[in-house]
């Protein structure tokens, strides 16, 4: 967390401590706490033992009220406006009692979360550091959320260049290791079916010889999004390398996944791709076993789609284990 972010936090901690022991008229210090609160570009809120008792101006247009009064009519807490997602705050994280849990959370030590709301002020969804202080010898809270949409959007786009292939934006060979260690992981404990398909393009190095490897490119960007198209959104689908990909679906018997493939090979066999208008692609199907591994289940695929090339290509091969 950014250094003057601390330090501001700490001081508007002090200054509104200081202001309950200098006002002595309620009245006054409600006036100025409010005043300052509306001052401030993040979003502030103070909670006391009854729940929400001031928000400032920038929180109720994110939640898209125009008064305190008009917000607590609607909804009795603002945690009603964080969105479930992994790694972030959610109604249900903590209960009613959310503030305080955070607070006295010894692991957090920042008493600090990530949130994620929903702006009715813009219609858009954004992310924040939320963090929780104690008025000092008072059951006040003082919430101050800290705008991290942008470095979660940089994040975001970080990610998805680790784990995406470049050229066909579907999942590279790095992120499909990944998900093969959860999914054999489950198979084997939950006796869960998984399947897989790999495929590849029947005289792929002609297209790139006769037509130059732009167009190659081209050829599997158009192939990845037809397949891509065809397929259920659940289903991976992965390139695995030069015109080689695969498709791992969980739920489906191997009989289903074969009629997958023979779906695929037709669409692929009449699909009008650009400038080499068209080409076919070789198939092999396999499902995965108890007594598989990782590289037993990729070598009997392997396997399957070597028998399809070898016996003419444009074809489905299905590969049981011995």
């Amino acid at each position: 967390m950014p250094i003057i972010y601390t330090i501001t936090l700490l001081f508007i901690t002090f200054l509104m401590t200081y202001l309950y022991f200098k006002y002595s008229c309620k009245k006054e210090l409600k006036a100025f706490i409010d005043s300052f609160l509306d001052s401030q570009q993040s979003i502030m809120a103070v909670y006391d033992a009854k729940g929400l008792r001031l928000i400032n101006r920038a929180g109720l247009e994110l939640f898209g009220y125009s008064s305190l009064s008009t917000l607590r009519g609607s909804h009795s807490d603002i945690v009603d406006f964080f969105i479930e997602e992994e790694g972030c705050l959610s109604k249900y994280t903590y209960g009613k009692r959310w503030i305080e849990s955070i607070y006295n959370d010894k692991k957090n030590r920042n008493n600090t979360v990530k949130v994620k709301i929903f702006s009715k002020r813009d219609e858009l969804e954004y992310y924040f550091y939320l963090k929780i202080s104690k008025m000092h010898d008072s059951k006040e809270y003082l919430l101050t959320f800290n705008d991290i949409t942008k470095l979660e959007q940089d994040k975001n786009k970080i990610q998805k260049l680790a784990e995406l292939d470049p050229l066909t934006q579907i999942y590279n060979r790095v992120k499909l290791n990944e998900i093969f260690r959860t999914l054999f992981f489950n198979a084997k404990k939950y006796n869960s079916v998984v399947t897989m398909i790999l495929f590849d393009i029947d005289h792929f190095k002609q297209i790139n010889d006769n037509y130059g490897h732009n167009v190659g490119d081209n050829v599997l960007k158009e192939l990845a999004s037809l397949v891509r198209g065809l397929l259920r959104k659940e289903d991976i689908f992965a390139r695995w390398g030069g015109e080689e990909f695969v498709i791992v679906l969980e739920g489906a018997s191997l009989q289903e996944t074969k009629k997958l493939a023979s779906r695929l090979r037709e669409e692929i066999e009449k699909f009008p791709f650009d400038i080499v208008e068209h080409i076919t692609c070789s198939f092999g199907v396999t499902e995965f076993t108890q007594r598989d591994t990782e590289a037993l289940f990729f070598e009997r695929s392997d396997e399957a789609l070597y028998e399809a090339k070898e016996s003419g290509r444009n074809r489905v091969v299905v590969k049981e284990a011995k």
